[in-house]
């Protein structure tokens, strides 16, 4: 049977995405998200053209621009290479959740509250679009249930622009650093961010206590990775890396997962909202068809499934190196 009632857990990008894609003649669509305030919250992404095209498919078309060009470095600033990103366009995350915003039909009904139980939701479809913490993953394939911890924190901050010649990304034996500078000419920013093994925790992690340690793990790096974090203000954020696990199915009776519930992996290759985004149109575009959900699992879990596992495997790589 075709289902008429979908209830979408998580209002992120892939739970906007879902709902404004799906056809408002044809559904009923409940949006439930807890913490709808974090929508102005969020470095750039990129957005392969893959995600931009599903995007202009559900008339969501946030404003873009190319990144400049950047290197790989060594930790201590030895340029290595040119890095190479042909068709990756840079969007920050509050304008392209603005954007799927705009794009979702008013018919959608929001519910701002946490969905403890998903399988009380009162609908035919529950699509769990809840990220790396998703509470509908373990209902598509209980042993996949719990997330999965890396032994990576990680720093995100923004910065006015100042040195956007050294852009890039910067590796050393446990440790990544990058700078990318965004906005238009005159008011350019820097997104950096660092990543370093630790035994920081439990969560959620203090941004003070993390920012201290990464500057003693940091101390021997480049005069750009020094900076940012001794400029780092009290807006930095901290985070433990947390992973999805393996997981052999994304639809399983009424239940079907999307984006980061589904394949959350390490930030390495830069595709988590891409991916996020392309399900989502796809599923929604299946759902209009009538399609066959296993048709539309059959084109994602195998392309999302091996990113996932490639992004840990770079992650261990570099910081190995």
């Amino acid at each position: 049977m075709t289902p008429r009632r979908v209830a979408v857990v998580g209002g992120g990008i892939a739970g906007l995405a879902l709902a404004a894609g799906l056809d408002p003649d044809r559904f009923e669509v409940v949006l439930h998200e807890a913490e709808p305030e974090r929508k102005a919250l969020g470095a750039p992404l990129g957005l392969w053209p893959s995600a931009l095209k599903a995007l202009a498919r559900v008339g969501a078309e946030p404003k873009v621009e190319k990144p400049g060009a950047g290197r790989l470095y060594s930790i201590t600033g030895r340029p290595l290479s040119p890095i190479t990103r042909p068709g990756l366009l840079a969007v920050p995350r509050p304008e392209l959740l603005a954007g799927l915003e705009a794009a979702v039909p008013p018919s959608v009904r929001r519910v701002e509250q946490a969905v403890a139980d998903p399988a009380s939701l009162d609908a035919d479809l529950v699509v769990g679009a809840d990220g790396v913490r998703s509470v509908v993953r373990g209902l598509v394939h209980p042993r996949a249930a719990e997330r999965v911890e890396t032994p990576y924190v990680a720093l995100r901050g923004v910065r006015p622009a100042a040195t956007p010649s050294l852009a890039g990304e910067y590796w050393g034996r446990g440790l990544i650093f990058g700078l990318m500078p965004f906005g238009p000419s005159g008011s350019k920013r820097e997104y950096w961010f660092t990543t370093h093994r630790s035994d920081l925790g439990p969560e959620p992690l203090d941004a003070a206590t993390v920012l201290a340690e990464a500057r003693e793990r940091f101390a021997g790096a480049a005069r750009v990775v020094r900076g940012a974090l001794e400029q780092a203000g009290p807006d930095t954020i901290a985070t433990r890396l947390w992973v999805a696990p393996p997981l052999p199915t994304y639809v399983r009776g009424r239940y079907v997962v999307v984006g980061d519930a589904a394949h959350a992996a390490t930030p390495n290759l830069g595709r988590g909202a891409c991916d996020a985004i392309v399900d989502a149109v796809t599923l929604a575009e299946a759902l209009n068809a009538e399609g066959d959900l296993r048709r539309w699992q059959a084109k994602r879990l195998p392309l999302t499934q091996a990113a996932r596992a490639t992004a840990g495997t770079v992650m261990r790589a570099v910081t190995r190196s």
